[in-house]
């Protein structure tokens, strides 16, 4: 996000939250389509207005309590009102990865002065979002190389959350790690003779 509002403010392009979504789901788009992690480090899903992520405004509102962005209340030009983010300090100090601040300037240079309702469209598609669309259902998770939106996890991990919070504590089996470790040692020698005669019947 730092170094996406760091390109814009260089390039004199004003950046709203809209913007600020679709262009670093561009950055991600781009970095795994270069065989590539994603940089932003976000869970993209499909939302009302195309891929967006609900981290995007955790960070925001950590980089505004820690006085690096600012975000202000506008009306824009059809009248409706927008946040634009900007930096509030000259030279944050911020780590990020060359290959995807390459990416993130690219992206920024080619596609930063396109409105949000143009990159909303532009991002509507992308073979993520396509393959979203295909199901119907919002809220599914994109997967990045333009598969099928991936099975969320989410619902079932609560339920193992509420499970596990329900049974009893385990006691420690005193030697149960120590007699582990001397049955490991007596078969050594039983999973050499297996592997060599794997390995020469071969």
């Amino acid at each position: 996000m730092v170094q996406l509002l760091r390109v814009a403010r260089a390039n004199g392009i004003i950046i709203n939250r809209t913007k600020l979504a679709k262009l670093l789901y561009l950055a991600d788009l781009e970095a795994v389509g270069n065989e590539n992690a994603p940089g932003s480090g976000v869970e993209w899903r499909w939302r009302h207005y195309g891929p967006y992520s609900n981290t995007l405004q955790e960070v925001e509102s950590d980089l505004e309590l820690a006085g690096i962005v600012g975000a202000s209340e506008t009306i824009n030009f059809f009248g409706g009102k927008e946040v634009r983010l900007s930096l509030t300090t000259d030279a944050p100090e911020v780590e990020i990865d060359e290959n995807f601040a390459a990416i993130v300037e690219r992206v920024v240079a080619e596609k930063g002065r396109f409105t949000a309702t143009q990159l909303r469209d532009l991002t509507y598609q992308t073979p993520p979002m396509l393959e979203a669309q295909k199901l119907g259902r919002r809220e599914v998770r994109l997967d990045l190389t333009g598969g099928e939106p991936l099975p969320d996890l989410e619902p079932a991990l609560r339920k193992l959350r509420a499970v596990a919070r329900g049974m009893p504590a385990l006691e420690d089996d005193v030697g149960a790690v120590g007699d582990l470790s001397e049955e490991i040692d007596s078969l050594s020698e039983l999973r050499k003779e297996a592997t060599d005669e794997m390995l020469d019947g071969g």
